[in-house]
């Protein structure tokens, strides 16, 4: 039986904030893209703080960094339904646990000011590690500080590239498209074991 659910957060439990103020707020957005993934893989690395991430966004956007952070902010759009089904998990017997591409301070930030530190009982960032998914090694190192096997971890992610990742370190993924969806695709592994 599987002990541990790992769900991404950005594009699972919380809207992607930076990516949703990106295309809402700079019209010519496309030529740029490459850019703002790069500033964001930089800050997923650790290597950019939440202040000189929304610096880069400004220099890049031309739309002034508090700006940036209010429409930001006011951005977030919680995954309510998610938040109630891993609670409901958990009192199944399941442990929850939070592993993400993201900069540590935007991050709780977010999970504290919605109030979801109770959720998870690990939450893993990888700017904390210095290692990003699908890298290999941020599977297995989560998995480390979880202290389960792979085989007895589910990682739910949004992006298919995250989801290869982990299963090629022998985690069984799932591809987070919807709640519902979500929800019937885990009870059916649930009913299979």
């Amino acid at each position: 039986m599987y002990k541990v659910v790992i769900f991404d957060f950005f594009g699972v439990f919380c809207s992607p904030l930076a990516t949703d103020w990106f295309k809402a707020s700079v019209p010519d957005y496309e030529p740029k893209m490459q850019e703002f993934e790069a500033l964001c893989t930089e800050s997923d690395y650790g290597r950019l703080t939440r202040a000189a991430l929304i610096d880069e966004f400004s220099k890049l956007s031309g739309v002034p960094p508090q700006k940036i952070s209010d429409d930001i902010e006011a951005g977030v759009r919680i995954n309510t339904a998610l938040v109630d089904y891993a609670n409901q998990l958990k009192t199944k017997g399941y442990r929850v646990a939070c592993l993400s591409n993201g900069n540590h301070e935007w991050t709780q930030r977010v999970i504290d000011e919605q109030g979801l530190g109770h959720v998870f009982e690990q939450v893993i960032m990888s700017s904390d590690l210095g290692m990003v998914k699908p890298n290999r090694d941020i599977y297995e190192r989560c998995l480390d500080m979880l202290g389960v096997n792979a085989g007895d971890a589910i990682f739910v992610d949004d992006r298919q590239v995250n989801v290869t990742g982990a299963e090629a370190c022998g985690i069984r993924s799932l591809l987070f498209t919807d709640t519902p969806a979500f929800i019937t695709e885990f009870e059916s592994l649930q009913s299979a074991q």
